[in-house]
């Protein structure tokens, strides 16, 4: 068992110390804010279920300051401060600084690991001057939080190497048995704050659909539940395609302006803006290579299949035929729909062809018989 310092013990500091002392390691809790202090020790109410009755049952391994001198021997110290937004959306992790930096005039070795919310790069710029840094993101919700650290989802480890990510691994295995993913802190970062904005877009999309639905006496809660049955976890990749996406995304927005429901021709209209700039991006990166010979694996608009309907590989090629690149394809389901646009484009007869020819390979849409990417593993450590 572990001797932990917990330096925020408010709303979501203090649960958490309660959780690592009822799994048998004794907590030092530091807040700044004395009243904060006095009413722990005095176990005032607490509103947050499970607080008080855990406060009570397990306070022999339980102690708060208001000293971060308290902390000196700890064998992990967490940090899970406020960190207010600032006008520009950020968060201020002003005082995770100034917490870490006290912590290290302390004890130049002990592993510090951030609860807070931060922004995307904090781990990276602590970790280059502080070292010993960890992100351990916390995925709670108010009135569920003792819960939201017992029995979650999953839990997520940002280290640096592998000595940190196995305390903190070896930590959350004695808590709890769901999933632990060990990640970089920055990937850590993105989870944390991607998760919530998925769930607002979630949020907006199922008023959007509530919306429309008012429009037509339809039932919003039948009609989501039953979508809800075909979530896809997509990845990284091309946009959407083909002779399905991007038409009825068109629709749905028409249908929207015709009943004046002004937020869907606006979310489409950003969907299609959205699909736009990836093929964009892919665009651009080509262009700044700074090569003539691009050779495309598959331009078909999925893998597989000989169609070519709103293909993005098809129409990032066409745009490179028409500044001048010699462009090679590798296609044999797709290539005769595909010439019916591409005038001077070289159709390979294998892969292997497509890879010699071209200075540049853009993968598009792989068959899956040439496909023989490694999957790397969730856990580079554990």
């Amino acid at each position: 068992m572990m001797r932990i310092g917990i330096c925020g013990v408010g709303r979501l500091g203090l649960p958490l110390s309660l959780v690592y002392a009822k799994y048998g390691h004794d907590v030092v809790g530091i807040d700044i804010d004395a009243k904060r202090i006095a009413d722990i020790r005095n176990n005032v109410h607490f509103p947050e279920p499970f607080v008080n009755e855990y406060l009570e049952k397990y306070k022999q391994r339980l102690s708060y300051y208001t000293d971060l001198d308290y902390v000196k021997g700890s064998d992990m110290i967490t940090i899970i401060v406020a960190t207010p937004s600032i006008a520009n959306g950020l968060f201020d992790v002003a005082r995770i600084t100034k917490v870490v930096k006290e912590i290290r005039a302390l004890d130049k070795n002990v592993l510090v690991t951030l609860s807070s919310n931060v922004n995307v790069g904090t781990c990276d710029k602590l970790h280059e001057k502080y070292h010993r840094i960890a992100y351990c993101p916390e995925f709670v919700a108010q009135g569920n939080i003792m819960r939201g650290f017992e029995d979650p989802k999953f839990t997520v480890i940002g280290a640096y190497n592998k000595e940190d990510a196995t305390l903190l691994h070896e930590l959350w295995k004695g808590i709890h048995n769901k999933p632990i993913y060990v990640v970089k802190p920055a990937e850590a970062e993105i989870i944390k704050l991607g998760l919530n904005v998925s769930y607002c877009m979630g949020i907006s999309w199922a008023n959007l659909v509530g919306e429309l639905c008012g429009k037509f006496s339809a039932d919003s809660d039948k009609i989501l539940d039953i979508m809800h049955n075909d979530w896809r976890n997509y990845k990284k990749g091309l946009g959407y395609m083909g002779p399905c996406f991007p038409r009825d995304t068109k629709c749905f927005g028409a249908i929207c302006k015709k009943n004046s429901v002004e937020s869907g021709l606006r979310f489409t209209k950003t969907l299609d803006f959205l699909n736009n700039c990836t093929k964009l991006r892919y665009l651009n990166e080509i262009l700044q290579c700074g090569k003539s010979k691009i050779g495309f694996l598959g331009i078909s608009y999925k893998p597989n299949i000989p169609y070519t309907d709103f293909s993005q590989p098809l129409e990032i090629a066409t745009a490179l035929e028409q500044r001048g690149y010699q462009i090679f394809v590798y296609d044999p389901l797709a290539e005769n729909e595909a010439k019916r646009v591409l005038k001077s484009a070289v159709f390979c007869k294998t892969l292997e062809d497509c890879v010699k020819l071209s200075d540049v390979l853009f993968i598009g849409t792989v068959n899956y018989k040439d496909k023989v990417f490694d999957k790397p593993s969730i856990n580079p450590w554990i």
